[in-house]
């Protein structure tokens, strides 16, 4: 690796700061003093700091410092800057991240003020890089000079993300709001994942415009965007952005963050309604169709340096190049290897583009240096970054890229497979998040092992694997082909990091959320993911790539193939599965605080599907042992697994057989919930337990299970955060009122010194999270607008998340109190708000 003794580093250029960012500067260092000075409350200043770009860590007393870097445009000069803050204030190692961003980690709150004016001395700024704002500007890192593109996009996302910055427009959005530029339809910028996505197109008079979509996000409720406009005119352009954000500030949801981005907006309104909304906002803010005035462009020099020359044929079919990276990778030189991955012939004869790829983002201070040295000695000091958390060097002169690689090589920047499948993409996760679940760069190095670099077969050309620590899906893990996510899972008093496996995600060609498959023990995501490329080479069709295999078997069989992974053995059985990958003590939760409880009877739903998926499982299993009774038995527990799941959305966790299959028809099957099929299990599922040692019969029964099963899991799938299950048909049958019901409705003995509220008590002591808010919420909906409910709760999770979970929903939280002077149990008192 390169010496950084060895080079003269050049010195870093900068410019007087413009006094109304100097001033900016200055109100921020003057708030961060207040608030180490304990003047200032941390959670007061949170907001201030998020809209400069500065989140708290998960570690106490560090930052995460987030720089803007709009359409991933960077010179060396800043490079060399950020690489000399990063070295002082900093671990050492700079982040590139799927925004085209770059983050250091580690900082004193103290030293952010100096950083900032470091950044501003070269024309960086970490201003609204967070918050609920306009954040990051992004597009294709190809803009200019790739060969397939309708025209260049940089001129206009640079445009659009300075008039953005500091505008007032933007200052107090409802939530975050993204913005993405795309040259052509391959749409290397992802523009349906966006709040607004402008992709390049031309008209057949040879007009020029954008292609505009809206609504789109990823999250735990991820969307794709739809088209707001089939061409929107360079002089409409901010017009129509601005349009945009004026409805979504004026509508955006407030009161519950988990439902304030746009699309929900959208969600809400229908798309029809939005569009007429947003044509209202266009005239209201003084534009008219069409705009007399012309776009003023800013301009971004980006030119070869006069002494790169082409070569002399100046083909940009060059020979040695591939579109797939993995042809006879085996007998080639490590240049050859790499030219073939990470190099692109550029549209301007005899130029390339390399790829200079950065393993999950990171880069440390000598690299950065070194790169920068790199862009000036072969190109003309630009460089970008990439949403796949990579940098790329344009105007490279086709015959000095060996040269460019083997200098590349000392400074241990010359892995091939960039933008390939072995180019993992994972967020930060636990090693610095303060969000994160899971450790997602841990698990991107187990991955490594499968795919290692430049020897990935030809076959997985086009797949990407992409890894978040958690489900807001920092690392785009929902348009994966294989996309990951980190849960933690409860098994009695211990806890196992997980991973929600999502296949099938894409961008490219017809959009498509990845379908969530199984929930996997991070200790068998590796062997599991090597049992999906099996099953792949084993039932693939000629020529059938993996995105077309999983779309063609579908998730259900692919379920089946990976549900042996999802079995996690007990803490006595093998500890390991109880630790992430690279953690050193066994795997926790951390309290992130008020919980979403919805989430959480989510989750337990889930569990329980899966759980009678593995039941099912174990049944087949046993059938083709010939051991039938054990058959018989499983196809009973997959059968009372899948009811318990339903009944969560009855606040239910029955604690025997009979309440489960009792209360499984009372409060579903005879709603019409599920098909009549499945109405009185008892009766029909009573023999299920039964010893009968027949081969025929225990099919039999474990068909019954797997149709039972398939229609709770159809049943979930039509089930959005609100937990309300809808019927197949219309049900006119009185439902008698079931044994638990009844117990419930009983009213609860007043044994509390504290003054009466006057209103109804819901008795919810003992009642565990999530079910306790499942109650709360199914008693509410029973009631008027305006009326109120007292409920009793357990200290701990459930006085912590409940209350939360139903301002969430749009109710009113009057008063929490202690029940008694110990502060075992406390009253809230809730009053309902219609829709």
């Amino acid at each position: 690796m390169m010496n950084p003794q060895s080079v003269t580093t050049p010195e870093v250029v900068t410019t007087p700061i413009p006094p109304a960012i100097a001033e900016e500067i200055e109100t921020f260092e003057t708030e961060a003093r207040r608030c180490l000075s304990g003047e200032l409350s941390p959670d007061l200043f949170k907001p201030f700091r998020l809209q400069f770009g500065i989140y708290g860590q998960r570690q106490s007393g560090v930052q995460m410092v987030r720089v803007k870097i709009p359409f991933g445009g960077i010179t060396a000069n800043q490079l060399r800057r950020l690489a000399d803050l990063v070295d002082r204030y900093a671990t050492g190692v700079g982040h590139v991240t799927t925004r085209q961003d770059i983050q250091m980690h580690f900082v004193e709150l103290q030293d952010v003020p100096t950083i900032m004016r470091g950044l501003a001395e070269v024309g960086l700024t970490t201003r609204e890089a967070c918050s609920n704002t306009v954040r990051n500007v992004t597009a294709c890192h190809l803009a200019g000079v790739c060969s397939g593109e309708v025209f260049d996009v940089t001129p206009y996302a640079k445009t659009v993300a300075y008039h953005l910055l500091r505008n007032p427009l933007n200052q107090s959005l409802p939530r975050k709001f993204k913005i993405a530029f795309s040259g052509c339809a391959h749409d290397c910028a992802l523009t349906p994942i966006h709040d607004i996505g402008l992709m390049a197109v031309k008209r057949e008079d040879g007009t020029i415009g954008f292609r505009m979509v809206a609504g789109g996000g990823l999250g735990p409720l991820p969307r794709m965007a739809k088209v707001l406009r089939e061409f929107t005119p360079m002089d409409e352009l901010i017009p129509s952005i601005e349009a945009v954000i004026k409805v979504f500030d004026a509508l955006g949801n407030r009161k519950n963050r988990h439902k304030a981005r746009m699309k929900f907006v959208i969600d809400k309104l229908g798309f029809d309604e939005f569009k007429r909304r947003w044509e209202e906002a266009y005239v209201a803010l003084g534009y008219s169709r069409p705009s007399t005035q012309p776009l003023r462009l800013l301009e971004h020099h980006d030119q070869p340096a006069p002494l790169i020359m082409p070569t002399r044929n100046g083909s940009t079919s060059v020979a040695g190049y591939s579109t797939n990276g993995y042809q006879n990778a085996g007998q080639d030189t490590p240049f050859e290897v790499w030219k073939r991955s990470n190099v692109i012939p550029q549209k301007q004869k005899g130029y390339v583009t390399a790829v200079i790829r950065l393993f999950m983002g990171d880069i440390t201070v000598d690299q950065m240096r070194a790169v920068a040295d790199l862009a000036e000695r072969y190109s003309n000091g630009n460089l970008r970054t990439t949403i796949t958390q990579n940098l790329v060097i344009r105007w490279i002169s086709e015959d000095q890229i060996e040269a460019f690689y083997h200098d590349l090589a000392k400074c241990g920047l010359a892995e091939p497979g960039a933008e390939r499948v072995e180019d993992i993409i994972a967020c930060p996760g636990t090693d610095s998040c303060g969000l994160g679940i899971t450790s997602s760069k841990g698990m991107a190095r187990a991955l490594a092992e499968l795919f290692p670099a430049g020897r990935v077969p030809e076959d997985l050309a086009g797949v990407n694997v992409k890894i978040s620590g958690c489900h807001n899906s920092c690392a785009q893990h929902h348009i994966a082909t294989i996309g990951l996510h980190g849960v933690g899972k409860r098994i009695g008093d211990h806890t196992v990091p997980m991973y929600e496996l999502h296949l099938g995600g894409r961008v490219n060609g017809t959009a498509k959320i990845g379908q969530l498959t199984v929930k996997l023990p991070a200790k068998a995501v590796p062997a599991a993911i090597t049992h999906l490329l099996e099953v792949y080479r084993r039932d693939r069709q000629a020529g059938e790539s993996l995105p077309t295999f999983i779309d063609r078997v579908g998730k259900n069989a692919l379920k089946d193939e990976l549900i042996p992974y999802t079995i996690v053995p007990s803490y006595e059985e093998d500890p390991t599965f109880y630790y992430d990958w690279e953690g050193e003590e066994p795997f926790v939760l951390e309290d992130h605080g008020p919980g979403e409880c919805a989430g959480g009877a989510l989750e337990m739903i889930e569990n329980g599907i899966l759980e009678a998926d593995q039941e099912l499982y174990l049944a087949r299993l046993h059938i083709e042992k010939h051991q039938y009774a054990m058959a018989v038995n499983k196809s009973y527990r997959a059968v009372l697994a899948a009811a318990k799941a339903l009944l969560v959305t009855e606040g239910l966790d029955p604690s025997t057989d009979a309440e489960t299959l009792s209360e499984f028809d009372h409060r579903i099957a005879k709603k019409g919930i599920v098909p009549a099929l499945y109405r009185d299990l008892v009766g029909k599922i009573g023999d299920l337990g039964s010893k009968e040692n027949t081969e025929q019969f225990a099919k039999e029964k474990m068909a019954f299970a797997k149709g039972f099963v398939d229609a709770c899991r159809a049943v979930t799938e039509q089930m959005g955060k609100d937990l309300k299950l809808t019927p197949l048909a219309s049900v006119t049958e009185t439902v008698a009122v079931s044994p638990l019901a009844a117990e419930e409705a009983k009213p609860t003995p007043v044994a509390s010194a504290l003054a009466p509220t006057g209103a109804p008590v819901y008795d919810l002591r003992g009642v565990a999270c999530p079910l306790n808010y499942v109650k709360t919420k199914l008693r509410l909906e029973m009631m008027e607008a305006g009326e109120r409910l007292e409920v009793w709760l357990d200290a701990g999770e459930p006085i912590r998340n409940v209350p939360m979970s139903l301002k969430n929903d749009g109710h009113k939280v009057l008063s929490q109190e202690p029940l008694e002077p110990e502060a075992l149990h406390y009253r809230v008192l809730v009053e309902k708000v219609g829709e």
